[in-house]
């Protein structure tokens, strides 16, 4: 990581805050935060999406608790695999140590973690008469900082006006976010302690966090890039969106309808009691099987149609639909009829006869493809589509797919390939539309999402 300009996303919930996102255009994808406000109404799921859309996460939650129980809450971040979390440093060392040891996952790795000084919206009069802190505002944060070096986090939340001073403090590589920036032809708002990118960047601020001058704007797209120029940082490539992988549900409406049709035919079945178990010998709590989709002509027709909306929705230069063997066919042979579309499939392997092709129905070089899919856990099986195609000179614009786990191992070979996934639905989806229709019980949602978080880990079979 380096510096950078991290967007606020203070948005009520997750509508608003991805049609901001499309807002800002195909031009880049920017280091967002998600705080209070929209994680308390969407909870987790939200951080989960827009994670797997190719941004970079802070998540900030400022936490501020007994050392035992922001630990606890630490380890259960650190599965989210955002890239920046926080906490507030008057909650003691003893409290940051135990959040470092709880955010810190067995391989080692961990997200950035971050202690909140002082608010940019508190200025001297009210550390003295509220919070009752008599010393100067500069004083407390350097030792506040002080602190969260000597507990092992990696720098502090502060205004600009005092990153140099923690800087001198704590060393240059311990990083200092600072909220409280605005244009120099912008109002301050409820923030006291602000100045501009450009300030901040002569100050030594690492990123700075901007939400009303870049999200409350006609053309958010132009505020990001004015931040991103005053700070003196490079603007991302221009086909850095269209390139980067995604990974998310068509739409909330299309994905509960899919959900609910899935289980209302037992495509998805889930059984976290008697769990299933799969050839690799890991005990699942769910089995899926889309081919009954196709036994079923009303949920076929949703099926389809959710398709082939997909395809012209997020693929509209596609020339040819692509399905994979054999689960993929019979998909990509209807969406295709209903778009006016060519369709093929990809054999797992070559013919051992005739002309011993990989890649059945014409293909020309050149010609724009969406992969057709029914299924995605981890994505080893569609990645190899991907390749076939693309080695026959197919440009693949991305994957479309009935349903996806999301699970972080899928996510990442998706990343890896630099390839495109939209489901019409998703495993947390089906999770909570089954607890909501009574085919689990409530509390069995947090058990299979601890499954799908790390099928390897069988913990979750424990109630």
């Amino acid at each position: 990581m380096g510096k950078d300009v991290i967007i606020a996303c203070d948005f009520p919930d997750r509508a608003s805050t991805l049609a901001f996102l499309d807002r800002l255009g195909s031009s880049s994808r920017p280091f967002l935060k998600i705080g209070m406000e929209l994680f308390y109404a969407e909870g987790p799921d939200v951080v989960r999406e827009i994670k797997a859309r190719g941004y970079r996460i802070f998540l900030d939650l400022k936490l501020h608790d007994i050392p035992n129980t922001v630990g606890k809450a630490m380890a259960v971040l650190s599965k989210l695999d955002v890239d920046m979390v926080n906490l507030h440093a008057a909650g003691t060392r003893a409290m940051m140590e135990a959040a470092v040891k709880g955010l810190t996952r067995p391989d080692g790795t961990r997200p950035i973690l971050l202690a909140v000084t002082q608010l940019t919206s508190t200025d001297q009069t009210a550390l003295e008469n509220e919070i009752l802190i008599r010393e100067p505002m500069s004083e407390v944060v350097m030792r506040y900082a002080k602190n969260a070096r000597d507990a092992g986090l990696d720098g502090v939340v502060c205004s600009p006006l005092e990153a140099a001073l923690v800087h001198s403090a704590c060393g240059e590589d311990f990083l200092t976010v600072t909220p409280g920036v605005r244009f120099d032809d912008n109002a301050a708002g409820d923030q006291k302690r602000v100045t501009t990118p450009a300030g901040a960047a002569g100050l030594g601020s690492d990123y700075i966090v901007m939400g009303r001058p870049i999200t409350g704007v006609p053309d958010p797209a132009a505020a990001y890039a004015r931040a991103l120029s005053e700070f003196g940082v490079s603007a991302p490539a221009d086909n850095a969106r269209d390139t980067a992988p995604v990974s998310s549900c068509a739409d909330p409406v299309t994905s509960k309808t899919i959900a609910s049709d899935l289980l209302g035919i037992k495509a998805v079945f889930f059984r976290p009691d008697e769990p299933f178990i799969w050839a690799s010998g890991i005990k699942s709590p769910v089995y899926c099987d889309n081919r009954l989709t196709l036994t079923a002509p009303e949920v076929r027709l949703h099926v389809e149609q959710g398709l082939a909306q997909t395809v012209k929705k997020y693929y509209p230069d596609a020339e040819v639909l692509m399905g994979t063997s054999t689960a993929g066919i019979a998909h990509a042979a209807i969406a295709g009829h209903l778009l006016g579309l060519p369709m093929g499939y990809v054999r797992s392997g070559s013919k051992d006869h005739g002309r011993k092709n990989q890649i059945e129905g014409r293909l020309e070089p050149g010609q724009k493809v969406v992969v057709i899919e029914d299924l995605i856990s981890t994505g080893g099986s569609v990645i190899e589509v991907v390749n076939v195609l693309r080695e026959a000179g197919a440009v693949v614009l991305g994957i479309a797919s009935i349903f996806t786990y999301g699970m972080k191992k899928g996510i990442d070979r998706l990343a890896e390939a630099n390839v495109r996934n939209v489901s019409l639905t998703d495993f947390d989806t089906v999770a909570a539309v089954a607890a909501g229709s009574g085919y689990i019980a409530p509390e069995d949602v947090r058990r299979l999402i601890a499954f799908r978080d790390d099928p390897s880990d069988e913990s979750w079979i424990e109630k």
